[in-house]
């Protein structure tokens, strides 16, 4: 059987992560900007915030992918081929989702900042937010890099695997699913 299976290729899976953003990205960079401009409320950021940190540990496990993956028949199994639970899916998602576990409290501070609250405007927000809380930008630069290596450990992964780090630490792989 293992013969068989087709390896998800580096442009399969980058145009899957980028579908994913646009599709994520668009509802939640939308609605975060509604609650910015509006209502600076920490009560409307946080169900946001909840479903964009599960969105891709919550499809992988239940769907075997995320809506990008599938539109391009893209899969994660174990090693075994098989599905993959929410823990292991948890786990390959880390990269992606601990910057967003970070501004969650930064938000809950952010939200009851009367410098950052009388803020006119998104960017204006966004500023008064990275001047107060100015680590949270580091460490979201730091993940930066960390997702940069996951790309180039794919991108270089000699073998016809095409593994990411994310893959070689959850042990999983992308395949390819034939309709």
């Amino acid at each position: 059987m293992t013969e068989n299976i087709a390896y998800g290729k580096f442009w399969d899976r980058v145009g899957a992560y980028l579908l994913d953003a646009i599709i994520l990205g668009s509802v939640t960079v939308g609605l975060n900007y509604i609650n910015i401009t509006n209502f600076k409320s920490f009560a409307f950021y946080l169900p946001i915030a909840i479903v964009g940190i599960l969105y891709k540990p919550y499809m992988e496990s239940y769907f075997g992918a995320t809506l990008g993956k599938m539109a391009l028949n893209l899969k994660v199994t174990d090693l075994e081929y098989n599905k993959i639970g929410f823990e292991k899916s948890l786990l390959r998602s880390l990269i992606v989702i601990l910057p967003s576990l970070i501004y969650v409290p930064v938000y809950y501070l952010a939200f009851g900042n009367p410098t950052i609250t009388d803020t006119n405007g998104f960017m204006e927000f966004s500023t008064a937010l990275a001047n107060a809380y100015p680590a949270s930008t580091i460490v979201t630069n730091i993940f930066s890099v960390v997702f940069i290596t996951d790309l180039i450990v794919l991108l270089t992964d000699g073998s016809k695997k095409q593994r990411s780090l994310k893959d070689f630490m959850a042990k999983t792989y992308v395949i390819k699913v034939h309709k």
